[in-house]
């Protein structure tokens, strides 16, 4: 088998979720022909995958100093010159792009928003380079430059239910609600399936205490994905802010048959219980607070 066939045998395993076997295609690839950059990019995406984050980086540099230091261009150049300049860029801008990822998930911040920086350099209208930026300033907390990254990101491509869903997490955070449940319903429109949408638009709906379609959105995500211990411990705390506290306790159970070490739904369900009379089951269920979080039953038990 040659370098290119073991290379496409590498991407199927990629695909199919065997990174330990597509690193082994691409490490035979590379025995044949070291200077193989789409090796090297493969490999480093199964790499970051099996989350080895250095050796993911390793190889995205290296495909940085082969393109960088190559160019392979053909012998006979066609006229359009201009579209093999970019190809090119692009796939620097992939490699930096990648190499950004590897990086941010290996605790590496600031060099990681370096390599994305670098990827919008060679091609500006990279858009999953503004959408993953976007995710790491979000992440850091910079809710009004990661807003600025979405923007532009929608703006190249107004049809990334991801992007907008992401640009309604860091306006919520910026208490801009109207403009974040704005964003999670065309999130929906674009990808009806969003259970995270949902899920996050329930979030706000709790907090600006409409709680009908709270129920609603945590309802449907958790029909979505039914084993969501989040979406049903949200609703169950809806539940008890109606002061229906036999679904609350419901959805308490539910969320601790899926996440028995979720502490602070303990605490809520000790709440709901004692409002229902059920004194010994508040007791027993803060006892478990009491041992999985004791910070956290001190703080509940100091109002």
């Amino acid at each position: 088998m040659n370098a290119e066939e073991l290379i496409k045998q590498g991407v199927k395993k990629n695909l199919q979720g065997d990174y330990e076997g597509a690193i082994a295609l691409f490490n035979h690839a590379l025995q044949l022909n070291p200077n193989l950059a789409e090796a090297y990019h493969n490999r480093g995406h199964a790499y970051l995958q099996l989350e080895t984050f250095e050796q993911a980086i390793a190889d995205y540099q290296q495909v940085l100093n082969i393109i960088q230091n190559s160019f392979p261009l053909p012998q006979n150049i066609p006229q359009n010159i201009q579209n093999i300049i970019q190809n090119i860029n692009f796939d620097i801008a992939k490699a930096f792009h990648n190499q950004g990822l590897a990086r941010f998930r290996n605790g590496d911040d600031q060099a990681a928003i370096a390599d994305i920086n670098q990827a919008l350099q060679y091609s500006p209208d990279f858009v999953a380079a503004y959408s993953n930026r976007g995710n790491i300033l979000h992440i850091l907390g910079n809710y009004k430059e990661a807003i600025a990254d979405y923007n532009q990101a929608i703006k190249l491509n107004p049809n990334i239910a991801a992007a907008y869903h992401n640009r309604g997490n860091s306006r919520y955070a910026l208490q801009d609600y109207q403009g974040a449940i704005t964003d999670y319903h065309q999130a929906l429109e674009i990808n009806s399936n969003f259970a995270e949408a949902y899920y996050n638009r329930g979030l706000v709906m709790s907090h600006l205490e409409d709680y009908e379609q709270a129920i609603s959105d945590f309802s449907q995500a958790i029909k979505l994905h039914p084993d969501d211990d989040q979406a049903y411990y949200q609703r169950g705390l809806v539940y008890s802010n109606l002061g229906n506290y036999e679904k609350a306790i419901a959805d308490y159970n539910l969320a601790l048959q899926i996440n028995p070490i979720l502490s602070i739904v303990y605490g809520l369900r000790a709440n709901a219980r004692y409002h229902l009379g059920d004194y010994e089951g508040a007791i027993a269920d803060s006892n478990i607070l009491l041992q999985l979080n004791p910070q956290l039953a001190e703080k509940i038990s100091n109002g």
